[in-house]
């Protein structure tokens, strides 16, 4: 039987996309008449040109045939090699950093808690309206093995996965990715679960490519995998996927046995009208499917991304001669036997879901939804894009062409990707021979491309041209050129023109990506990095990459109102601001509403509501209420506490109204518990809590009052939009204050659950593969131990200027723009002399203090003397995290985190002490020094757990990584008091004063489940008594010079 194969209906074009390959080749040839240098180096200029050749000339079923043969006789080509034993090295754990064939932790637990919730005849959930989901929806946990999913599987979703790759690929690499995938996951029940989908321009690459699958590894893949060819451009697959078509392609599940991989058999058409004549050599089906434009992830195309091509092999793309073209334009040879075969709306689905269904009842009532992550009510999505072919698109447009990426939550995409290799004659060298390898095969497949040239303009009297290349240290890439071998006149269909003898035009170029760079590509492209692995012996690397359903980014946009539509746009002006650099959107408060309602719906289980995971704290079901509560009083007299109480208190106190009904819940959310640890009867003014269980409102009461809450807030920003309440700097710290306060709560309840074993694990991220990252933690770790490093001494700035008295002085947008909001123990600006000092680069680990405890003959029986994130789990010391207990050999490198007395007498043990606030400050100014925020800092949910510490680094490019403490606030010896000239809040008069009492000490930075914004905010000083063991708190070890 034959592959089956699909061609696409191509998307509509625009004008001048239709062009044939002749009259690009023409265009191309003709130029702009500019000269271009690529580079600003003496050397550059002898490598300009104004000319160019489409790199789709490359591509023909003859230079395919030629680049396979580099791939399989060329070493010289690392990118493939090193990409090829990736997958066969780590296979298997990609597929299951993938997801494939996961188990969550505690499963059966899980499980058994979920049935008795369902069945518990508990409170009656209100209407969804600023969520995804709720306790027993089949969503929650689905994608990432949660409450009710495991291995592809979940009530009302498609079964299976789906995995696309862009471009046919290499089947020596395809199908070792593949036999991973397979090796993880069950068979499927009468259908395999997993269904590959190679995506190509070229008929003939995918019919040979799915053909050799078969017989190369069919009997591996039999019952597993099923393949299905996607004929067309990469913009028409992505938008099969966009449209959610992907489930009309694939076969109904057969109650009998597979004879073949990706072949039919009798019943596995799709239609009777789908199958060819005999004389096809593949079963070619195109469905007539409308492809809407979808509000998330905007097609890619020439006019919204400039001069791009997309080749459908691993090799570079040219310059700007080349755009992307309509998959009807350039669509290789499909047989002329071959019938067309529409797929109509009434052709049956092999797997039946009603996403309508489900995405109704997922609505968020007044929030605008993430658009670059739609929800994901089908089959999870695995996109592949290997080969380093992201290196064929210039710099600028390799973020956006990703962001484009239709990956829902639970899709991830699979990212080859090539790295600069280090500066200097090597690298350079190594590059260049992986491009022209001495056997020539490069030059082959090069040079054949103007034969098809010759062949389009009908040339027959040129004197040709020669392959060139060379490797642009400065700009990251190699440049692919045709150098003319003598001068020579070209007659095409515009005019003659005459290239002088050497002249280049440029064929192609493949960027490479410093660590730095890889990582700033994909915080544009808003995608989080899994896991990555890289080649031992150069800096090709895979990535796992995801976009969750809610992300905060390192570097956010300032608050700017659309006056024209009156909607808040985080890209227009407000009034005359252009930076008010606190203030949140309505964007940055429906993120953390999204994480909010993941931490206390889809992580606290209904009968851990009433329980405190930490005796010091309120029960779980008090911070529900908490965090709605504090926004809205009247704006002259503003002052309060904590909640959506918080924000409903400070909102009414903003719009001068009244209190979200019921009013009583601002007498019992509005200020949370913090006691006396030595003494926990001693407590600063708080709020007055029910004692009886019956007493509490009920879940549903909250939650109504929270969305009541959210409304109002909206509403604040609609006014402020239209004009009708003035953007004064009073108001933008109001909602500074209560964006700050709802984050840092989130917090306090994540820390409060990791204590407790009911806790489920998060699932707004990829399960942890722990194995696999174990292996990279260990390795990296074995490569940047710990070093005492010297820090000069010198003035350090603490705090800045943000006195609230001054709020008057603006009662609109003007004069504030560039003003820095905080919190009153952050004002005013002070200026500390700082001696000379050393300190270790690294924060003290769990390994570090085991050692210690070890070596001081501490009773390790003894569940007190040990650090509260620790605990005993069949007869073993464990890590504490929010996945469940992980053994050290997982969590050992991670930092420690522990109260100040514990960290402080390691510090003693090793010879030294914590730094003061002054020194960790000017530690973090330093060169060499590692910092609290940026690319490699864990904060903002980057992970929902530690991660090793890592020293600070250059990369190839000779970007500096500045290294980071894995994930951690940092302990300082600097008891807390007020700034000299500190002046308490007006608005919170209670924030900080309650706490100078001699037992608080300043903690610094932020940890993994810190906002970005405040973990890199230089002037915030946050701080907790000495012996409160339960923070994400660590600390370094400093020394005395």
């Amino acid at each position: 039987m034959s592959p089956t194969i699909h061609t696409l209906p191509p998307i509509k074009a625009s004008p001048g996309d239709s062009a044939s390959l002749k009259d690009q080749i023409a265009a191309a040839l003709l130029g702009s008449g500019q000269v271009t240098v690529p580079g600003d180096r003496p050397e550059d200029r002898q490598w300009a040109y104004k000319r160019s050749v489409p790199t789709v000339v490359l591509y023909d079923e003859q230079g395919l045939r030629l680049y396979d043969k580099i791939t399989a006789h060329a070493p010289e080509y690392y990118p493939f090699e090193d990409e090829l034993n990736l997958l066969k090295t780590h296979g298997q754990a990609i597929a299951r950093s993938m997801g494939f064939g996961q188990s969550p932790r505690r499963q059966e637990d899980d499980k058994e808690k979920h049935e008795r919730q369902k069945g518990s005849g508990g409170e009656k959930q209100p209407e969804k309206r600023w969520r995804e989901a709720r306790w027993g929806d089949m969503e929650v946990g689905k994608w990432n093995n949660g409450v009710n999913g495991e291995e592809g599987l979940g009530g009302g979703f498609e079964k299976g996965y789906d995995v696309v790759e862009l471009g046919a690929g290499a089947l020596r690499k395809t199908g070792h990715l593949l036999r991973g995938l397979a090796t993880v996951v069950g068979e499927g029940d009468g259908h395999p679960p997993i269904t590959y989908h190679p995506l190509d321009l070229s008929y003939p690459e995918l019919d040979r490519v799915l053909g050799e699958m078969d017989e190369t590894f069919g009997e591996e893949l039999r019952g597993k995998v099923e393949c299905i060819g996607l004929h067309g451009d990469y913009e028409a697959g992505l938008q099969l996927i966009r449209e959610e078509k992907l489930s009309t392609l694939r076969r109904p599940p057969l109650s009998g046995r597979h004879d073949s991989i990706g072949q039919e058999s009798e019943n596995a058409g799709l239609s009777d009208a789908a199958t060819l004549s005999p004389a096809s050599s593949a079963s070619i089906v195109t469905p007539e499917i409308p492809l809407k434009q979808l509000d998330y992830s905007p097609p890619l195309s020439p006019s919204t991304i400039e001069e791009i091509n997309i080749s459908p092999l691993p090799r570079p793309v040219t310059d700007s001669s080349c755009e992307l073209t309509p998959c009807g334009s350039n669509l290789s040879a499909i047989p002329e036997s071959a019938s067309w075969s529409p797929l109509t709306e009434e052709d049956p689905l092999a797997s039946p879901a009603d996403p309508k269904a489900i995405h109704d009842a997922m609505l968020h009532a007044g929030v605008s939804k993430d658009a670059a992550t739609p929800e994901n009510t089908g089959r999870p999505l695995h996109i592949v894009f290997l080969g380093s072919s992201l290196g064929n698109f210039d710099r600028p447009s390799a973020g956006p062409f990703l962001k484009s990426l239709p990956l829902r939550a639970g899709d991830t995409l699979l990212l080859g990707l090539d790295g600069r290799p280090a500066p200097g004659k090597e690298g350079t060298r190594k590059v260049e021979i992986a491009y022209n390898d001495p056997a020539g095969y490069t030059r082959a497949f090069e040079e054949h491309g103007w034969e098809v040239v010759r062949k389009e303009l009908g040339l027959k009297d040129d004197a040709g041209v020669e392959f060139v290349g060379r490797y642009n240290e400065v700009l990251g890439r190699h440049e692919a050129y045709f150098k003319s071998k003598e001068r020579q006149t070209l007659r095409l269909p515009q005019g003659d023109i005459t290239l002088e003898k050497d002249e280049l035009l440029n064929i192609e170029w493949s960027y490479k990506y410093s660590h730095a760079e890889a990582l700033d590509l994909f915080e544009e492209a808003n995608l989080r990095v899994i896991n990555s692995w890289k080649a031992p012996d150069s800096e090709y690397r895979l990535w796992l990459l995801e976009r969750p359903s809610f992300r905060f980014p390192q570097v956010r946009l300032p608050l700017r109102i659309n006056r024209t539509n009156n909607k808040i746009n985080s890209k227009d002006v407000c009034g005359t601001i252009e930076k008010a650099r606190n203030v949140p959107t309505l964007d940055d408060w429906n993120t953390l509403w999204k994480l909010w309602d993941h931490i206390t719906l889809d992580m606290i289980p209904q009968e851990m509501l009433h329980q405190k995971p930490i005796d010091l704290r309120h029960i779980c079901l008090f911070y529900l209420g908490h965090m709605c509560g504090g926004l809205i009083q009247n704006t002259k007299s503003m002052g309060a506490y904590a909640s959506p109480t918080f924000l409903d208190i400070y909102l009414t106190r903003l719009t001068s109204g009244k209190h979200t009904e019921p009013e009583k819940f601002k007498l019992i959310f509005e200020r949370g518990i913090d006691p006396d640890v030595d003494d926990p009867t001693k407590v600063h003014s708080h709020s007055e809590v029910p004692t009886a269980q019956e007493d509490w409102p009920t879940l549903a009461e909250i939650l109504k009052f929270r969305d009541d809450v959210r409304a109002r807030l909206q509403a604040v920003y609609d006014d402020i939009a239209a004009g009708k309440m003035a953007m004064s700097r009073r108001v933008g710290r109001m909602l500074f204050m209560t964006y700050e306060h709802e984050a840092m709560h989130a917090e306090t309840l994540l820390y409060m659950l990791v204590q407790s074993p009911l806790t489920r694990a998060p699932s707004a991220v990829a399960l942890p593969e722990w194995p696999s990252l174990a292996t990279r933690w260990n390795q990296e770790a074995a490569k940047n131990p710990n070093k005492v490093l010297f820090i000069p001494g010198g003035k350090v700035q603490i705090g800045h200027h943000d006195l609230e008295a001054e709020d008057a002085q603006y009662p609109d947008e003007k004069g504030w723009e560039k003003h820095e909001f905080g919190w009153d123990i952050e004002h005013p600006n002070v200026t500390t002399e700082v001696r000379d000092f050393k300190v270790d680069s690294l924060v003290v680990t769990n390994d570090d203090y085991l050692s210690y405890l070890q070596s001081t003959g501490a009773d390790l029986d003894d569940v007190n003397a040990l650090p509260a994130s620790w605990v005993r789990d069949q007869g073993e010391w464990k890590v504490r995290s929010l996945y469940g207990p992980l053994s050290f050999d997982i969590a050992g490198k991670w930092p420690l985190m522990a109260s100040k007395l514990e960290i402080e007498a390691f510090a003693k043990w090793k010879g030294g002490r914590l730094p003061t606030e002054a020194e960790l400050r000017l530690l973090w100014e330093n060169e060499q020094g590692p910092r609290p925020d940026g690319l490699l800092a864990n904060v903002g949910f980057k992970h929902w757990h530690p991660v090793p510490p890592t020293n600070t680094s250059t990369d190839t490019a000779g970007e500096t990584l500045h290294g980071h403490n894995g994930g951690v606030w940092e302990w300082t010896s600097t008891e807390l008091s007020g700034l000299e000239g500190y002046t308490a809040s007006e608005l919170y008069p209670g924030f900080s004063a309650d706490f100078f009492d001699g037992k608080h000490f300043v903690v610094l930075g932020g940890s993994f489940a810190t906002i970005p914004s405040m973990a890199g905010r230089k002037s915030w000083r946050n701080w907790y008594q000495a012996n409160y063991r339960f923070s994400f708190i660590g600390g370094r070890v400093a020394y005395d010079v």
